[in-house]
């Protein structure tokens, strides 16, 4: 199929790049991949950047400190994370969380797992 005649109908799935993204990502892809929580300068450099971007992030939407924006690896980790947390912060003060059936299934489990 030629690339200009195809429709992509599966962004619940996954989206291409924005091109503006890519720009802004590809010196940490090709060069700057270092680990954020090393203890060497390559890492840290990295760490200084996420930060930094963190910091942008969190100025963007208004948030009173960047420490409430947390990044994590995808959709799953972040139900996950969210959902649980807000469970543990609620604990003794009820016990019911209210969802539906067509949830993905990274809330339905985080939910069963919390019964």
């Amino acid at each position: 199929m030629a690339a200009d005649r195809t429709v992509y109908l599966d962004n619940n799935a996954t989206t291409m790049v924005d091109p503006e993204v890519l720009d802004a990502m590809l010196p940490y892809l090709r060069g700057s991949y270092g680990n954020p929580s090393s203890m060497h300068d390559f890492g840290g450099s990295v760490g200084r950047e996420i930060e930094r971007a963190r910091m942008e992030i969190a100025r963007f939407i208004g948030a009173e400190n960047d420490y409430e924006i947390v990044f994590t690896s995808g959709g799953t980790e972040s139900d996950n994370f969210i959902i649980k947390g807000i469970a543990l912060s609620r604990k003794g003060r009820g016990n019911h969380i209210i969802t539906s059936s067509i949830e993905h299934h990274a809330v339905l489990e985080t939910c069963d797992f919390l019964r």
